[in-house]
């Protein structure tokens, strides 16, 4: 089984914790998600907090033993993530050592993926998961065999299979 993740909002809170960050330095802006900004604003928000947002993001609760288990059952897991896109290298190292400073389990990361799709089928992705409906909808477009999985993180609805916790995603199958 090759299972694909995103890192932002499916293993991490990012959003919340970026958002806390936006409206405590740029009230000014009177914006309600960072991801509003524009394209440069976008840019140096992200160099100039990145750092404490990495410093203090933490993974989701039972992301690690989600993980940990699937590999002990033989599943290759691939994280795959936008990270790294649009300018944004310096993401690459930062995550890389995330990952690491939490001792993740994982096969392979792709980076600079913001078309997911392409990097779920030349993969040979069996289940994909993911926060965002739209993301989720471009991989089973680009293969409708991939089985997809929307992690909730609010009252929302999906047309993909959904889990609102890591402890729901642990018997997937």
């Amino acid at each position: 089984m090759h299972i694909g993740i995103d890192i932002d909002d499916t293993m991490t809170d990012t959003t919340k914790l970026a958002n806390v960050i936006l409206h405590y330095d740029y009230p000014e802006l009177n914006i309600s998600d960072y991801h509003e900004l524009r394209p440069k604003d976008f840019q140096r928000f992200c160099k100039d907090h990145l750092d404490d947002i990495q410093k203090y993001m933490i993974l989701k609760d039972g992301v690690k033993e989600t993980l940990d288990y699937w590999h002990s059952l033989g599943y290759k897991i691939f994280i795959i993530t936008a990270r790294g896109s649009k300018g944004l290298d310096f993401l690459v190292p930062i995550t890389e050592n995330f990952l690491q400073n939490n001792n993740i389990t994982y096969d392979e990361i792709v980076f600079k993926q913001e078309r997911k799709g392409k990097a779920c089928h030349d993969l040979g992705i069996d289940i994909f998961i993911d926060d965002k409906e739209n993301v989720l909808d471009e991989v089973k477009k680009k293969n409708p065999n991939i089985k997809t999985i929307r992690f909730l993180n609010k009252k929302e609805s999906s047309k993909h299979y959904t889990v609102r916790s890591w402890f729901e995603l642990r018997d997937i199958k």
